[in-house]
């Protein structure tokens, strides 16, 4: 009898994504889009999404809803990846990811909001506290029990941050920095590999865009100091920071702009914030913007500002395009952000009343050009180097074949 023909490598059997695409409002979406076209060179991928109105054309990638992945046998025995982030756009990928064990890309190593979204926001205060003492025990389940009550501090969703279980049935985790691998790190937990977010191929295209061509294009004055903050705007990045900063910055420099280049989250209060700092005109906020139209903004600024606080851990995709395009940015010298090296990017030092110490750092960037050229050119040359989309393919596919 002749021996069995050996089975199939995890790669030639092909892959399974569990991903949100666009047109979803996701910069996991977007990351997803670009990321499997480069993977279905190798193997063949499947894409799935939530719902059928959610099927999109993607070169080289079939795409299928969520309700058909069932019908289709052949796909249950490839390898399983679960693009996985804090927001219902990946309701889909978590319940996959805890149904079926596989890869887990954790974008978001707090996934507390997704899962009071899928409980307490359909009514289900039970299955808010089940899955609260599935993972923190009896102190999951009383701070469930009290905010029943009306009492919850939000700083609460970061230190409960309800991703054990996706941990446990993973087998094996991508993350993008080493401060979000020590924030899921545990004895016998599954193996993690650490993989940095790419930089966006769209970002090249630009290359031969100036800045002032940039800022004709979006209806930008030439000529003034423009600060900007990009993507959805939330109390998380430090907007109302920026905005104290940016008031006392106006002495100096009368005609500065800041832009928030995104749609501004409800729990920022960004008009009553503008009436307190009396900054008016000095700010601009876009809404939301697709990506044509919100890479150039990265172009026509002086200085990005990415600030995070609460740190949940995870990168910002806005923050890798930015300094891909060469943009000098500030960050918090804490948190992923952090990792960049310090000729990459200005590093905001932790501490109290942080306002005044970003004023002066952003002012002495926007007074000395020098300088701001020298992080830009740093950031540009790094980003490229590191965090280019075939070394994060590469790096996927390694971990299909030690994982899948």
């Amino acid at each position: 009898m002749s021996p069995a023909p050996p089975a199939p490598a995890p790669d030639e059997r092909g892959l399974v994504v569990f991903t949100p695409l666009p047109p979803t409002r996701s910069g996991i979406a977007t990351y997803a889009a670009e990321l499997l076209p480069a993977l279905a060179r190798s193997m063949p991928v499947a894409a799935v999404v939530a719902g059928r109105p959610e099927v999109v054309a993607l070169p080289g990638v079939e795409v299928i809803a969520r309700q058909d992945y069932q019908a289709r046998p052949d796909l249950l025995a490839r390898t399983h990846l679960h693009q996985v982030g804090n927001s219902l756009d990946h309701a889909h990928a978590l319940v996959a990811a805890l149904r079926r064990p596989g890869i887990v890309t954790l974008h978001d190593p707090v996934l507390h909001h997704l899962v009071e979204a899928l409980t307490l926001g359909h009514g289900d205060a039970a299955g808010y506290e089940a899955a609260l003492y599935a993972e923190h025990g009896e102190a999951g389940r009383r701070v469930a029990r009290l905010r029943a009550q009306g009492i919850f501090d939000p700083a609460m969703r970061f230190l409960l941050p309800l991703h054990r279980q996706v941990l446990a049935r993973a087998r094996g985790v991508i993350l993008h920095s080493r401060f979000a691998a020590g924030r899921v790190g545990r004895p016998g937990g599954p193996p993690l590999r650490i993989v940095p977010h790419h930089l966006s191929p769209a970002v090249a295209a630009l290359d031969g865009l100036t800045r002032a061509e940039a800022r004709r294009r979006l209806g930008l004055p030439e000529g003034v100091p423009i600060l900007l903050t990009l993507g959805h705007a939330t109390p998380a990045k430090r907007i109302e920071v920026v905005l104290e900063a940016a008031a006392r910055l106006a002495a100096e420099f009368p005609h500065l702009l800041y832009v928030v280049a995104g749609a501004p989250d409800p729990a920022l209060d960004l008009p009553g914030l503008l009436a307190r700092f009396g900054l008016g005109e000095r700010v601009r906020v876009t809404g939301w913007l697709p990506e044509e139209d919100f890479l150039p903004y990265a172009r026509a600024a002086d200085l990005l500002v990415n600030l995070r606080w609460p740190i949940a851990g995870e990168s910002s995709g806005a923050l890798v395009r930015a300094l891909g395009m060469g943009l000098a940015a500030v960050v918090d010298d804490a948190g992923p952000a952090a990792e960049y090296p310090d000729a990459v990017v200005a590093k905001l030092p932790p501490g109290p009343d942080p306002a005044p110490r970003l004023a002066a750092l952003a002012g002495a960037l926007l007074r000395d050009a020098a300088r701001r050229e020298a992080l830009g050119a740093a950031a540009r040359a790094h980003l490229r180097q590191a965090c280019s989309l075939e070394a994060s393919a590469a790096a996927y596919r390694a971990a299909i074949r030690d994982w899948g």
